[in-house]
């Protein structure tokens, strides 16, 4: 879509900058021009052509200061994204570690319990041969 409306966009400037060409004459031809204070002669196709320049021009600048804006923004979030991935990381990491703290610990308890029985059963059992 965007590539579409690049497309659109050059193709309208093309599209001026030959007409405006092709027509020189009849834009450089000049026209008494009211500016409210006085009258002044000028070729009017070039202060219209000059004006939808400079109205273009604002547009781009729009549009360019929009797409600043969206790149900041982006690049916020993706800060934020990250921070909160980090915090996340850690955490699991935090939880695994306890996990693994916790196993061991079980493991302890278990041995504990089960050493004496296996101790007297091995004892038991070279009585008995």
């Amino acid at each position: 879509m965007k590539q579409l409306t690049s497309l659109v966009a050059w193709t309208a400037a093309a599209l001026v900058a030959a007409l405006a060409a092709l027509n020189w004459s009849t834009l450089m031809a000049p026209a008494l021009v009211n500016l409210v204070i006085y009258e002044i002669q000028l070729p009017l196709g070039v202060v219209m052509l000059g004006l939808a320049g400079g109205v273009a021009a604002l547009f781009f600048v729009a549009y360019l200061q929009q797409q600043i804006s969206s790149l900041r923004e982006t690049r916020r979030l993706l800060k934020e994204i990250q921070r909160v991935q980090d915090l996340a990381d850690k955490a699991e990491a935090s939880r695994i570690e306890g996990l693994q703290q916790m196993v061991a610990h079980e493991f302890k308890q278990l041995n504990g319990r089960l050493g004496p029985l296996l101790d007297a059963r091995a004892g038991g059992a070279t009585g008995t041969v």
